[in-house]
């Protein structure tokens, strides 16, 4: 390890550590600056300031740790979006993150300054810059006309309306594959961005999911009629990731294509992934991440995953979020690949094992 990255890794490690002490510092001096926000927002408003703010520090040490300072300023981004649906400005975010460097500024040695500094001015820059308008992901579908109808259907709490219109699309021989490429995907992204702009509440967000698995559920038997014959695969979500549909369509359409696949879902214990990649005699690993705060988890399994006898030949993909937002995360972390979405996952998968 070179002396940058010890001090990387210092410093993030010092972030994290003192997350909520940082938190509880950062909100109690935006609020001396901004008294009226107490004013709009409510005693309530104080204590979602400071979960926020506990969020940035997290997300700031991820990035400080993993050397990437594309997904601090991504996620900021993205935050700042969010935050313009409940009423916070740029100028709000802007402050906060003022008041972070600020603290941070007082009580870090500067070798650890030169560090963080960089991530948290890029930040400010992307606050800074304007937001261009995004348009419905269901725009891009191949099946645009039944995607707006799936999601129109379920935004309305219509899950029975939602499944007969994918198993008439199946009576049709539409193939299962381009329901899982061009509805539920293309649905869940355009769910995702619904929520971020506070179109949708959480629980709308929750049930159009929920919905989409169930109904999902009601296609295995098209897909898992065959006994596979194929690569093993076993695919797992890191920590305590909780978002695990994007990684549910990929194990079927990786079942569509030939695999025996083995979907371990979420939040699995590191021992019990390498105890699976073992007795499944796995051939491929797929690991899914939304969360950015979860990457150094991933790093940590591979490390681990590396170092064991009999795990040694499996190759390991990576994709979500963050790895979509910086392409070459995917090599830091220690994967074999990576991919955006599920069909690329399913060609890649099937690239590294000629390797």
């Amino acid at each position: 390890m070179t002396t940058l990255q010890m001090r990387m890794s210092a410093a993030g490690e010092y972030l994290l550590t003192r997350s909520d002490e940082l938190a509880d510092q950062v909100t109690a001096r935006q609020y001396q600056l901004q008294p009226e926000l107490e004013q709009r927002f409510g005693p309530a408003g104080y204590k979602k300031t400071r979960q926020d703010t506990l969020y940035n520090i997290r997300y700031l040490s991820q990035s400080i740790q993993i050397q990437s300072p594309l997904l601090f300023a991504s996620y900021i981004t993205w935050l700042k979006v969010l935050l313009e649906g409940y009423k916070i400005t740029s100028d709000d975010l802007l402050i906060n993150l003022r008041c972070l460097r600020q603290v941070i500024e007082e009580q870090m040695e500067l070798q650890m300054l030169e560090v963080i500094n960089p991530y948290i001015e890029q930040a400010l820059q992307q606050i800074a810059a304007p937001l261009e308008p995004e348009e419905s992901h269901l725009t891009r579908s191949g099946l645009r006309e039944e995607a707006e109808q799936y999601a129109s259907m379920l935004l309305g709490g219509d899950r029975s309306g939602a499944s007969l219109l994918i198993m008439d699309l199946v009576k049709r021989q539409v193939p299962i594959m381009d329901i899982y490429l061009h509805i539920f995907q293309q649905a869940q992204y355009e769910i995702g961005r619904l929520w971020q702009t506070n179109k949708i509440t959480v629980a709308q967000e929750h049930y159009f999911t929920a919905a989409t698995q169930s109904i999902m559920s009601q296609l295995y038997p098209y897909i898992f009629s065959n006994t596979p014959t194929g690569p093993r695969m076993v695919a797992a979500c890191v920590g305590e990731e909780l978002h695990e549909i994007g990684l549910r369509m990929l194990s079927d359409m990786f079942e569509m294509n030939g695999w025996d696949t083995y979907y371990t879902g979420a939040n699995v214990p590191v021992p019990d992934i390498i105890d699976t990649l073992v007795e499944r005699k796995a051939d491929v690993l797929a690991l899914s991440v939304t969360m950015t705060y979860h990457v150094t988890l991933v790093k940590e399994l591979i490390g681990n995953i590396r170092e064991h006898v009999e795990c040694r030949q499996v190759k390991i993909l990576v994709g979500g979020l963050p790895f979509n937002i910086d392409k070459k995360l995917w090599k830091s972390v220690g994967a074999d690949g990576y991919a955006p979405d599920a069909k690329e996952a399913l060609q890649t998968a099937n690239d590294l094992l000629l390797q």
